[in-house]
């Protein structure tokens, strides 16, 4: 005999399976409310990488060459910022170490043309002693020769009396003694005939030497006069010739020191706040006139030839999205499908914001993961830059049953 349910059990599962079946359904509801509002609402964003322009030195923003939305000209220049309270020391100070570094340059060269000067009056003189003295030994040579000649007829003579008073002491006519005087007569003029041609040889190496510049005195020694102030006029000129080339060094290194220090002063006075040649300005973060310090942002800008797009997603739907995975855009206002291409994914606990991106999704939120597409390719489509359009993206290869089967794991 079969068993009757009661009707208040009956009642009661019924009630169960309800409850359980909404439940389920909430659950559902709830995983893929995100990706049902994703490809209703148009809720992604045409969007680029941010770039922030800094001051490059502190100072006066003097004047933006372009205000938002400007694109900027072939020389780069957003703005630019000079500093009229920068100090000129340095710069003075080089300047004024280049002046002394001249001053000792010419100073130096004075002194060195005065010791020249002394120098050629010496030379000058020493010429004329050498000329006076090659003159006084071609007249004492010619003395010597002259007084040689004198002393060898001399000495002729007194040998022919020494002779003659030989013939005489053998006839015994004189004595001995007067003999021999007549004879050491003989010997004193033949020793001194020597003495003078000796002098005579001397005179003539003395001479010969002059010629070559070469004065010696009879006593082997060179004449004061040679020697005189010329030696310390050298010395001198050494010396003075050693400080200029170290004063030229100097002006040299002053010259490089100061064009570094009028580079540094010029570089800190003024400076250019500088994008890439036809980027687009996206914001201002500070106006004309404003006090900037270096490093602090200036101008945001971005390149609008590189597009992507911004997609926010549920974090069931990241993981299933991957790299070069196909993705269809529609802008806003536009009914024409775009191709892009996934090349990367965030999770909500980490998602790219306004420090990197130019837009962002206007679905971007706690708790909503991200996606961003390549979509570059397109910008020849556009008049002007789309970035901060809204779109609506589909992902063709992910479909709600596999965001229903990821969350579920099944």
């Amino acid at each position: 005999m079969e068993e009757t349910i009661p009707p208040h059990r009956k009642k009661r599962s019924r009630r169960f399976y309800i409850i359980t079946i909404l439940g389920f359904l909430i659950y559902v509801g709830w995983i893929i409310g995100p990706y049902i509002r994703s490809i209703i609402v148009r809720d992604a964003a045409i969007t680029s990488w941010l770039n922030v322009a800094t001051a490059p030195i502190e100072g006066k923003l003097q004047e933006a060459r372009l205000y938002v939305a400007g694109t900027v000209g072939p020389d780069g220049v957003i703005a630019i910022i000079e500093n009229d309270l920068l100090s000129r020391t340095d710069l003075i100070s080089a300047q004024a170490h280049l002046d002394h570094t001249t001053v000792k340059v010419s100073e130096a060269r004075r002194f060195l043309d005065d010791i020249e000067t002394l120098d050629d009056e010496r030379r000058e003189q020493k010429s004329s002693y050498a000329v006076a003295f090659r003159t006084l030994l071609d007249v004492r040579i010619e003395n010597l020769e002259t007084e040689i000649q004198t002393n060898e007829r001399g000495l002729k003579l007194k040998r022919e009396i020494a002779d003659r008073y030989d013939k005489l002491l053998a006839r015994k006519n004189i004595s001995q003694i007067a003999n021999d005087e007549a004879w050491l007569d003989v010997l004193e003029a033949e020793q001194q005939i020597a003495h003078l041609r000796e002098t005579l040889e001397k005179m003539k190496v003395q001479r010969a030497a002059a010629d070559k510049g070469v004065f010696i005195t009879e006593d082997g020694d060179d004449p004061t006069w040679v020697r005189g102030a010329r030696i310390e006029l050298k010395l001198a000129k050494k010396a003075t010739q050693l400080q200029l080339r170290e004063a030229e060094a100097d002006v040299i290194s002053a010259k490089i020191a100061k064009a570094k220090a009028e580079e540094d002063y010029a570089r800190q006075a003024a400076a250019r706040v500088t994008a890439p040649p036809g980027s687009v300005v996206w914001s201002r973060r500070a106006a004309p006139g404003a006090t900037v310090k270096a490093g602090d942002p200036v101008a945001a800008w971005l390149d609008c030839s590189i597009l992507m797009v911004d997609v926010p997603l549920a974090d069931a739907e990241v993981p299933l999205l991957k790299p070069g995975m196909t993705a269809e855009v529609v802008l806003e206002g536009d009914y024409e499908m775009r191709n892009g291409t996934v090349i990367m994914t965030r999770g909500s606990a980490f998602t790219l914001g306004n420090d990197d991106l130019a837009a962002l999704a206007k679905g971007r939120g706690a708790g909503v993961g991200q996606a961003l597409i390549e979509f570059s390719a397109e910008r020849g489509n556009f008049d002007d830059c789309p970035v901060g359009r809204a779109a609506y993206v589909n992902f063709p290869g992910i479909g709600l049953l596999d965001i229903i089967r990821a969350r579920l794991r099944i």
